[in-house]
Order: structure tokens, then C-alpha cells, then sequence
């Protein structure tokens, strides 16, 4: 089969919103499966390790090729691939764009191989500089070394498969890389239940070995669905002088801020590592607690957030491509209404259920009371930050789209060097322990998130509007409400043996309050929704 007539990407009788809403919506229902099975597979590594030095060792391993994967497979693909595939297919042949699609994958191969063999050399020197306080401890270094060296390998796997997901999303093509993920972590899952059942000496090193296994399928998930669009690696070609192309030319200009502005992004994430690691500070298990602190708050990150700004961005790169920019504002100010109005609940309902919200995840096994403590204080101010999470990724979703990489690599910038500060005086001068951890990084982010909107705003008069501001005000006070009424039902009712279908049915109430709340506020918004879905066109 043919791709597609460039074209029809971008049009139809559906509207371009309802069309983005529509791609939302398969991706938020990939994502919450995929974020489930995490879930499964978090809670049996909690189970296995809980938040002892084995599990401390295998997540700071993990961590490192991870970020590189941001840096140079989904970050530089949302950021540099999409925009210029869409403009590939908007203006050139499709020989052209699958040219270009070869030749980029086989340099992406080249590039984190050679990432790879320096990681699992310079192994010792890395854990030094991302985790300091093992060297405190020589076997959890030590372990920490293995481990990292086990699985850098991870990085070319998880390159690919990003790589694969930013071709389909290019040709709008998202249920199948959207359960790529899935099909991960139902390997890993099969993977640690053999572990389980194994009696291994060594159970952590089996766990990278399965991690490599499970990464090997994710890419094998894509080829058949991206060989049905016309996409075949075989016989697409490349370009024999491709540095002289224009495309991989503007690829390259685009992808190199987006590299400086993710390897921020992910510094700042190492910045946490590398206080959690400070043991003295922050007590034991502190890389642990806000790992698993961290998946929690990436669920409704990646629904609201991930989901949306992906749908969106090929719509807004080809509104910025035809010069429509007043389409653009309206998609970017619809996508930041519909987000909002649902991050604002999730983040009053972690705040209020954060300790139950961990114990009825993850406690059990060698996840024990303590490490729920320690874990639920990471996740109470990590969701501070929740929202301008969210805000960071559309806003910077909405400068890739205007082909501007350098913006959010300013602003990601001075939250990285805010974090740093408030992570030493939270920790080390205030002695917050774990939490400034969290309170750290919602500042910054939303630091962030102020500094991201003022620069569209000068770049486009791009503007919240009365409307937005008093979205914001009632969506907050509903918010509230239901805050009260899902913290006193589990008070009353579920406290005292908390179990994760009890969890279920209080936020089952708190999404059914919210709902009432915001019809009795009389948000127009809402009527708007569910109006606009229901139209058949």
C-alpha cells in the first residue's frame, strides 16, 4: 500500500480540533493501558526490591541510556523529525520522503551505537558523576557500574522504536507506536514473573537481560503497520551525499537546539538523582521513592500532556508551515483548555491521596511501610508541579511546531540552574529531606512554564484570554471541592482498610463530583466538549 495522498493528512470533513481530539483519544487509551501494565511492572520490581540498594543501583543504571533515548529518539523526534517529515509530505514526492526516512534511521543507528560503546566504557565515571553518594558504598557503585554496562545496549534499541514512532505520527498513523509500549511492558512483566519464580542469585542482572528482550519487540511491533503505509526500509533508498541535503540540513538545524534544550531537560532529572543519592541528606532509599513517585505522576502527565501535544503537533507544524498562524494560536489555546481542565482534578486528588494512592500501588513484598512513606512525600510535591509539567510540554510543542528549537532550550536553561539552587537550599540548608526534591522541581517547571508563555506571547500574541482565565478559576474551585469530598469519604469510609478497589471507587466519585461541580459553575467549556464530540461530521 501507497502512503497516503500527502494531502489528505490534513484534510477531510472532520474539523482539524475534533481530528486532533480523535488522535488524543487512541493515544490517552494506549497510554493509560501502557501506564497500567507499568504500573504491573513497577509493582513486581517494588515487590522483588522495594526500595533497597539493589533497586537504587538497577534504576540509576537504567536511567542513563534513558535520558540519552530522550536526547536522541523521542525528544529529538517530536522536536526536528515530525515538522520536517510533514513538510516532506506537504510539498515534496514520496520518494523523497522515503529517502529521507532511510537515511535518517541509519544515521540515528550510527549515532547511539556509538553512544553505546562510550557509555559501557566510561560506565565508572558516569555513575561518579550521576549518583556521587554510592561512593559511599562500593558494592552499590560497584552494582551500579554492572548494571549500567547490562543495559546501555537499551539505548540503540529504544532509538529505533522512538525513531519508527515519529514516522507514524508524521503520517498520523498513532494507535500502533502508541501500544508499542504496551507490548514493552508485557514482555518486561512476563520477564519478571519468570525472575520470580526463578530463585536467581542475581535476580537484578536477569531483570537487564529482559529489559534488552522486551526493547527488541517494541521495535518489532512497528515494522508490519509502518510496511502497510508504504514505509519499507529496504527498498526506499537513501541519499548519497546526505549531508548536502536540504532536508537532513534543516533536520540538523532544528535538532541541535532541541539536543541542547533535552539534555537539559534530562540534566535536571539527574540533578534529582544525584541529590537522592546523598544519602546523609535525603536518608536511605531516596532514588527508589522518587522513581516510583515519578511514575505516578508521568500517568496523567502522558494522558494530558503526551497524548494531546503529539494528536497536535503535525496540525500545528502544517498550520506553521502554511503560514496560518491565527489557526495556530486557536489549536494551541484549545489544546491548553482541554488539558487543563483535566490535570487540575488529578493533581487536587494526588495532594489529598498521596499516601493511599502509594500503599494500595505498591506496598507489598519488600515495599514496606516505610518505603510508602518515603515514596508518598515524593509524590505529595512532585504533583505541585503537575500542571506546569504540562504547560512546559505544550508551550515547547508550540515553538517546534513554528520550527523554533532555541526557545525552550533558553528557558529550560534557567529552570535547570533554579533547580539546582533549590535543591541545595531545600535539602542541604532547610534539610526538607526528600521533599524539596519535589518541591524543587514544581518550581522550576513552573518557572518554566511562565517564562515559555511570555515568549509566545511576544513571538505571535499568543494570549490567555478572559475566557481561559476564568476556565482556570472555576476549574480550580471545582477542583477544591472535590478535593474535600474525596479526602473525607476515605476518611470515613476507606482509611481503615485501604484497598485498591475502595482507591478505585473514591476516584470514580471525586471524577463524578467534578463533573457536577463544573455544570453547577456553569462552565461553558464543557457543554462546548461534549456538544462538539457528539457532532457527527
Amino acid at each position: 500500500m501507497l502512503i497516503p495522498d500527502p494531502r489528505s493528512l490534513f484534510t477531510g470533513k472532520m474539523s482539524e480540533h475534533k481530528a486532533i481530539f480523535k488522535s488524543a483519544s487512541i493515544i490517552s487509551a494506549f497510554t493509560v493501558v501502557s501506564r497500567i501494565t507499568g504500573f504491573i511492572r513497577d509493582v513486581l520490581i517494588a515487590n522483588l526490591f522495594g526500595t533497597g540498594a539493589a533497586a537504587q543501583a538497577f534504576f540509576v543504571a537504567f536511567k542513563i541510556p534513558n535520558a540519552f533515548r530522550d536526547v536522541m529518539g523521542e525528544g529529538a523526534g517530536n522536536a526536528a523529525f515530525v515538522p520536517v517529515f510533514c513538510e516532506t509530505i506537504e510539498k515534496k514526492t514520496r520518494a523523497e520522503f522515503l529517502k529521507l526516512v532511510n537515511s535518517l534511521l541509519w544515521m540515528m543507528v550510527v549515532v547511539s551505537s556509538t553512544f553505546t560503546l562510550l557509555g559501557i566504557i566510561f560506565s565508572p565515571v558516569i555513575i561518579h558523576l550521576v549518583a556521587p553518594g554510592f561512593s559511599a558504598d562500593i558494592e552499590k557503585f560497584n552494582l551500579a557500574v554492572n548494571l549500567n554496562r547490562y543495559l546501555f545496549p537499551y539505548l540503540v534499541l529504544i532509538t529505533i522504536s522512538a525513531y519508527l514512532m515519529s514516522v507514524s505520527n508524521a503520517l498520523k498513523s498513532f494507535a500502533v507506536p502508541a501500544s508499542s509500549s504496551i507490548i514493552f511492558n508485557i514482555a518486561l512483566i512476563i520477564g519478571i514473573y519468570f525472575i520470580m519464580n526463578a530463585s536467581l542469585p542475581n535476580p537484578v542482572y536477569a531483570l537487564c537481560v529482559a529489559t534488552l528482550i522486551a526493547g527488541v519487540i517494541q521495535i518489532c511491533v512497528q515494522l508490519p503497520s509502518l510496511r502497510h503505509m508504504g514505509i519499507d526500509f529496504k527498498k526506499g533508498g537513501f541519499y548519497p551525499n546526505p549531508f548536502k541535503e536540504p532536508a537532513l540540513r534543516q533536520v540538523g538545524r532544528l535538532i541541535l537546539p532541541r539536543l541542547a534544550g533535552t539534555s537539559i531537560y534530562q540534566l535536571n532529572l539527574f540533578v534529582d538523582t544525584i541529590f537522592a543519592s546523598l544519602a546523609i541528606f535525603v536518608g536511605d532509599g531516596a532514588i527508589a521513592a522518587i522513581y516510583y513517585a515519578n511514575r505516578i505522576i508521568q500517568l496523567p502527565f502522558a494522558i494530558f500532556g503526551v497524548a494531546l501535544s503529539n494528536a497536535a503537533l503535525p496540525t500545528m507544524s502544517a498550520n506553521s508551515a502554511c503560514d496560518e498562524i491565527e489557526k495556530f494560536k486557536k489549536t494551541l489555546l484549545f489544546c491548553l483548555k482541554s488539558v487543563f481542565l483535566g490535570v487540575f482534578p488529578v493533581t487536587v486528588g494526588i495532594l489529598v491521596l498521596s499516601e493511599p494512592l502509594v500503599r494500595v500501588l505498591f506496598q507489598r513484598g519488600s515495599f514496606d511501610a516505610t518505603s510508602t512513606h518515603i515514596t508518598a512525600r515524593a509524590v505529595f510535591f512532585f504533583a505541585f508541579g503537575l500542571v506546569s509539567y504540562v504547560g512546559v510540554r505544550f508551550m515547547s510543542h508550540g515553538f517546534y511546531a513554528l520550527q523554533d528549537t532555541r526557545t525552550p532550550v533558553k528557558t529550560s536553561g534557567v529552570g535547570l540552574v533554579l533547580n539546582i539552587i533549590l535543591n541545595s537550599i531545600f535539602i542541604i540548608i532547610l534539610k526538607f529531606g526528600i521533599a524539596g526534591l519535589g518541591l524543587a522541581s514544581s518550581i522550576s517547571a513552573s518557572v518554566n512554564f511562565y517564562l515559555l508563555y511570555h515568549a509566545m506571547r511576544r513571538r505571535i500574541d499568543f494570549r490567555f484570554n478572559s475566557d481561559f482565565r476564568l476556565l482556570i478559576i472555576k476549574s480550580s474551585l471545582s477542583s477544591l471541592a472535590m478535593g474535600v469530598l474525596i479526602f473525607s469519604i476515605w476518611q470515613l469510609w476507606a482509611g481503615v482498610h485501604p484497598t485498591f478497589l475502595k482507591f478505585l471507587a473514591v476516584a470514580g466519585l471525586g471524577a463524578g463530583s467534578y463533573m457536577i461541580f463544573l455544570r453547577l459553575m456553569k462552565v461553558r467549556e464543557v457543554e462546548d466538549l461534549s456538544a462538539w464530540l457528539r457532532k457527527k461530521r
